[in-house]
């Protein structure tokens, strides 16, 4: 009877212990992350916040009016506008179909322009020409873009306490940006969370290359997986323009309100590209 006893005791005290260590996997499959990045412009200094929860990513900007929320599931990134109780859900397709209209109407602006030239004097005819290289003949997609290209240096940093590489990326052979990236996998993030990352971060790389055919620079990497951690753009002469750093890293659980429309918000359309 005492032995018997004993044993049903060890087979309870194992299934508390299995029933524990199932809750503690679960939890940390569904954990939850909050990612603080400081960024500095001058001595001007702000935070930008991303929360991560159940496949959701709700990125907070210093304003605070306005954020983002990226669902990896639909993926779809939605505006949320506070101010106006507004939100704007946006996918690749939307974003495309955007980013053609604005094209369109660049080249109409572009060929209305060129009329107007036709009886300027000379020196309003240059004036115009300039500011049209400048800005409108980026939609000429005959000529090549100017290649942002990225490499890896060699050298680490320990940012937050984690380590991280560092990248260096130049623009026609000039340095414009230097990062230091780490894998998802590095940050103590749940396999949930970092799919999430993964999944926002291909979702804006499409964006980046719709964007291309405006903004006209190309960009060739050989790190395509990696988050920023620590990121310095830098001026013409050499100096730095703006520093992105991590400064926290957390994984308290965040109430699923917080990546959610807010109750009552209505939605908005889609603004149209102007002609003005």
């Amino acid at each position: 009877m005492k032995l018997a006893l004993n044993k049903a005791n060890h087979l309870t005290q194992l299934h508390i212990l299995g029933g524990l260590g199932l809750l503690l996997c679960s939890q940390w499959l569904y954990a939850d992350a909050t990612i603080v990045y400081e960024q500095s412009v001058g001595k001007h200094k702000s935070i930008n916040t991303m929360q991560i929860k159940e496949g959701n990513i709700r990125i907070t900007p210093p304003s605070k009016t306005e954020y983002s929320l990226f669902n990896s599931q639909s993926d779809e990134l939605t505006h949320i506008d506070v101010s106006k109780k507004q939100y704007l859900v946006m996918n690749k397709q939307t974003i495309e179909n955007q980013v053609t209209q604005a094209k369109q109407q660049m080249e109409m602006m572009r060929q209305r322009m060129m009329e107007k030239m036709k009886d300027m004097p000379p020196e309003r005819k240059k004036q115009v020409e300039q500011m049209m290289n400048n800005h409108l003949s980026r939609v000429d997609t005959s000529k090549p873009a100017p290649k942002l290209i990225k490499k890896k240096t060699g050298r680490t940093e320990i940012i937050s306490g984690i380590q991280c590489d560092v990248y260096e990326a130049s623009l026609n052979g000039v340095k414009h940006s230097e990062l230091c990236t780490t894998k998802p996998d590095q940050m103590g993030l749940s396999q949930q969370d970092i799919d999430a990352l993964l999944s926002m971060q291909k979702f804006m790389k499409h964006m980046q290359k719709v964007a291309q055919s405006i903004t006209g620079i190309s960009v060739q990497s050989d790190n395509d997986d990696g988050v920023p951690l620590h990121t310095l753009l830098f001026n013409a002469d050499g100096s730095v323009k703006m520093e992105t750093r991590l400064s926290s890293l957390s994984t308290e659980a965040i109430n699923s309100q917080t990546v959610m429309i807010p109750k009552g918000f209505s939605p908005m359309k889609m603004p149209q590209p102007s002609m003005q």
